[in-house]
């Protein structure tokens, strides 16, 4: 389950960020990255690393560790009866989330370096990834508006409804025809990970 909540994470990055204190008190919707402590498997020691525009802050970034929920948003939408074939079927909505929540920590030193992360990762799938030394001194000058940080003591809560329980023709029927590929993507993976723990729970080493 680690793996899909590190895959969800890097495909989803955008997430919902709750406990900040900011002028209207709504969460902060930020890019993060996630940092595992060893392999993408392995979250016990894993971190967050994101940036924010000092203006949205109401709180001194020397202030104390805060403490945040995150969400992170994967692919959600409506499996309807026609999707099926079936009229008798009742419909659902499937989704894929991940909470967290982690102690927050604002630092200088990851402003440059967490800005490089964010990029290095979403550029690298490009034939020509952008870096962000091309853009010359307009980056030290926006660095001077915002401030990196990171948040450490995670804990993981994945919420998963991609299938779950349908019969195995019903299943293959969403995948198959679902109007969002990408949904039905996340549910060929999500069923592939929980055989694969299947087979380990029942062949264990």
């Amino acid at each position: 389950m680690n793996d899909l909540i590190a895959q969800l994470i890097g495909e989803y990055p955008l997430a919902a960020v709750s406990g900040l204190s900011t002028a209207d008190g709504m969460p902060v919707h930020l890019p993060l990255i996630l940092e595992p402590s060893g392999q993408p498997s392995d979250l016990s020691h894993a971190r967050l690393i994101g940036h924010m525009a000092r203006r949205t802050l109401t709180i001194p970034p020397e202030a104390e560790p805060i403490a945040v929920k995150v969400m992170f948003s994967g692919p959600q939408g409506y499996v309807s009866p026609e999707v099926v074939g079936d009229r008798g079927w009742i419909p659902t909505w499937n989704y894929a989330r991940v909470w967290a929540r982690g102690a927050l920590n604002f630092s200088e030193n990851l402003t440059g370096s967490g800005l490089e992360l964010l990029v290095d990762a979403m550029e690298k799938a490009r034939a020509k990834p952008w870096r962000i030394s091309e853009s010359g001194p307009r980056a030290e000058a926006l660095k001077k508006h915002i401030i990196g940080f990171e948040i450490t003591n995670l804990t993981f809560r994945p919420s998963f409804k991609l299938g779950q329980g349908e019969t195995p023709a019903v299943f293959d029927k969403i995948v198959s025809d679902h109007p969002d590929r990408d949904l039905a993507r996340w549910m060929r993976l999500h069923a592939a990970s929980a055989s694969s723990v299947q087979v380990l729970q029942e062949n264990p080493a």
